[in-house]
């Protein structure tokens, strides 16, 4: 009888553990995140306004922190807005434009599709972001349907705001470059730089930069992509209850850039970084 408690108070606990994650991160906004009754903050008076847009590799708490690198890069001459959200695609990025747009922006940029992508490889993640009511039930992530809602995205940006965009490619999933996922994400990203040529917005190439640091620094993986949704717990757990760095979960799986295969440690984030640092340094220079 002992055990069977034991078994019991054990499944309890894991029960809790897993909902007080789930409720901590996807509650979790991040710093100077814009809702759709944002005006602009009276922090950003007299500094160049900066609007990120995009999911958790921008939201930045289940990854390291992109926006908070070129926050502290730029100081106190540039204000950045953080419109990343955990497990959005680009169906939840339009629906949620109008909090972009209120934060009347001189730059913008735009990251989104590794959700769209992964939601077509991975039914796990597909129920995942059906269940946090990222998309409806119905709806199945596909390229054209991501086709549609990136043209659309990038129209009514052109349309609504004054700012300078860029659209960057999609990061890597997963260090292996020759699984099912980023072969679609091979597809995905060339019909972003073809979008971006087509509407006369910048294009950050981040996919390009991430895969040529992978073949340069080839290595035998411990993990493939099927074992993203079991990786992707592991760390999060890992890093909040144990305080573990994303960079040391990193190096743990055996990868150099992405602790799951979609989140990304300080190497990744600052690939990420240093191309929205390039683009603003050269443009207001």
């Amino acid at each position: 009888m002992l055990i069977f408690y034991i078994l019991v108070a054990l499944l309890v606990a894991i029960v809790v553990l897993y909902q007080y994650l789930k409720r901590k991160i996807s509650h979790h906004r991040p710093t100077y995140f814009p809702t759709s009754h944002t005006t602009p903050h009276p922090d950003a008076a007299g500094r160049v306004v900066v609007t990120c847009a995009g999911d958790s590799i921008t939201h930045g708490n289940v990854s390291a922190n992109y926006v908070d690198m070129l926050r502290r890069w730029f100081g106190a001459s540039y204000f950045f807005y953080n419109a990343g959200v955990n497990s959005d695609l680009s169906y939840t990025l339009w629906g949620r434009l109008d909090a972009v747009i209120a934060t009347q922006p001189q730059y913008l940029t735009v990251l989104i599709g590794t959700n769209d992508v992964n939601g077509t490889v991975s039914k796990a993640s597909l129920a995942r972001y059906r269940e946090f009511k990222k998309i409806k039930p119905e709806i199945t992530p596909n390229f054209e349907d991501y086709q549609q809602n990136m043209t659309q995205i990038v129209r009514r940006l052109k349309q609504e705001t004054q700012a300078k965009i860029a659209l960057l490619s999609l990061p890597i999933m997963g260090e292996n470059l020759q699984n099912e996922a980023n072969q679609k994400a091979d597809k995905y990203s060339d019909f972003i730089k073809q979008l971006a040529q087509n509407e006369g917005v910048d294009y950050l190439p981040l996919r390009e930069r991430m895969k040529a640091f992978l073949e340069a620094h080839p290595k035998k993986l411990k993990y493939e992509y099927d074992a993203t949704t079991k990786l992707l717990y592991f760390s999060i757990i890992r890093h909040e209850l144990l305080g573990h760095s994303w960079d040391k979960i990193t190096m743990s799986h055996g990868m150099d850039l992405t602790p799951d295969n979609l989140h990304f440690n300080t190497r990744g984030a600052a690939m990420i970084a240093s191309l929205v640092e390039k683009w603003l340094k050269t443009d207001t220079q």
